[in-house]
């Protein structure tokens, strides 16, 4: 049912909330380093008037987006807004949401989320309160139970879950994603390439990708699959996402010139992260050609220590990423570079396809062989779990603690 077809009719606070919520997943994909954000503007009696999001980056906010879609806004006057994060105070992109709706004097606003922004943070909150119109943190909403209003912002929370992330610890926001087996099989020993799951699964990761800046692969998974990584989903027809390698040993460099990598990403977009040592030197003298070939092209090469154990520090390596602009990142594979970045304790959402099919332990190469499971599914916020059916496949993500 579309939002226009609701409007006149009686939505309570919840379904006002909830209705900014189901605005805002429509800007997936188009508003990074940017949150996903809803809104919706009831009446004097809750009757509905408007809704609107954030659509994409330099665009309307949700707030401006709801009151164009209003056309009239005297009718903001006594009017109640929901939005899903506060309003912003600060002139960026855009103008500020708080200044545009402090002169049209609505009876309230209601906010799920604060803003971590310290451009924002409380501001946009402080500057309506100050123009006299009433602002309300969704958690100090006595009219709204309990319940409903944990169940609320936990899914404000998580509707702008990279961008919090960023601004709260200025690190990336990591998701990893596995396809595996029924055993938990996400290839086989042999190296042989096949597909797991089926293609609506697969369109579904593509469609997953857009929200992510980049796709990250180990060095192990980019030279026997030659993925490219990118994203096929036809909601995102000129979408340009960034690839990452991670190459420890420095490995990658001539096989990087003639990949499906290269050929479906500008070269800039695409980062190789490896080993930094007095070790290496003569490894990459043996490779400058290739090196330089790569660098001529635009391709990032990251060059960070390695530690005792031959792996990068996980912290330095994502302060790297971070500051080269990678702001969300969808770890794809393959079961050390899991293991890698599990033990780290620096994943925070799973999504997981399972497809109908076993391997065997003996023939195949398990998911989670680098690190403990049950330590890991431990982590998983129940709250937070949401399934999905890709026929003939199982899909399920879920955020972890």
């Amino acid at each position: 049912m579309s939002w226009e077809s609701l409007v006149g009719a009686i939505v309570s606070p919840v379904q006002a909330m909830k209705l900014a919520l189901e605005e805002g997943k429509r800007g997936w994909g188009f508003v990074a380093p940017n949150p996903l954000v809803g809104c919706t503007i009831v009446d004097r009696d809750h009757r509905l008037l408007s809704v609107g999001y954030h659509a994409f980056v330099g665009g309307d906010h949700a707030e401006i987006s709801a009151l164009k879609k209003l056309g009239d806004t005297s009718k903001v006057e006594g009017a109640h807004v929901y939005v899903t994060l506060e309003p912003c105070a600060h002139q960026g992109r855009t103008g500020s949401c708080a200044k545009a709706l402090a002169p049209l004097k609505p009876a309230s606003v209601t906010y799920a989320v604060e803003d971590p922004n310290p451009l924002v943070a409380g501001k946009g909150a402080s500057l309506l309160r100050e123009a006299g119109v009433r602002c309300d943190h969704l958690r100090d909403r006595s009219d709204i139970s309990t319940i409903e209003r944990a169940s609320l912002e936990a899914a404000a929370e998580e509707l702008a879950e990279v961008f919090l992330h960023n601004q709260r610890f200025n690190e990336p926001f990591i998701g990893l994603k596995v396809a595996m087996s029924s055993d938990g099989m996400i290839a086989s020993k042999t190296g042989e390439p096949r597909w797991l799951t089926g293609e609506k699964s697969r369109e579904h990761v593509h469609w997953l990708r857009a929200g992510y800046d980049a796709v990250l692969v180990g060095r192990g998974t980019f030279e026997t699959d030659d993925p490219a990584l990118n994203i096929r989903h036809p909601a995102f027809p000129n979408y340009e996402n960034h690839a990452i390698v991670v190459d420890p040993s420095g490995r990658s460099f001539s096989t990087l010139l003639s990949s499906n990598l290269l050929q479906s990403h500008e070269a800039e977009n695409i980062l190789v992260v490896v080993g930094d040592s007095a070790e290496m030197q003569s490894h990459f003298a043996k490779e400058a050609e290739a090196i330089g070939a790569l660098d001529l092209l635009g391709v990032q090469i990251i060059k960070l220590p390695l530690d005792s154990s031959g792996e990068f520090a996980m912290k330095q390596m994502l302060g790297a990423l971070y500051k080269a602009g990678i702001r969300s990142i969808m770890v794809e594979g393959g079961a050390r570079t899991y293991g890698t970045f599990v033990r780290a304790g620096v994943v925070h959402r799973l999504h997981v396809y399972k497809a109908p099919m076993t391997i065997g332990p003996d023939a195949g190469l398990s998911w989670s062989g680098n690190f403990d499971e049950a330590d890991l599914m431990k982590k998983v916020d129940n709250q937070t779990i949401q399934r999905e059916r890709f026929s003939p496949d199982e899909y399920w993500t879920a955020r972890l603690r």
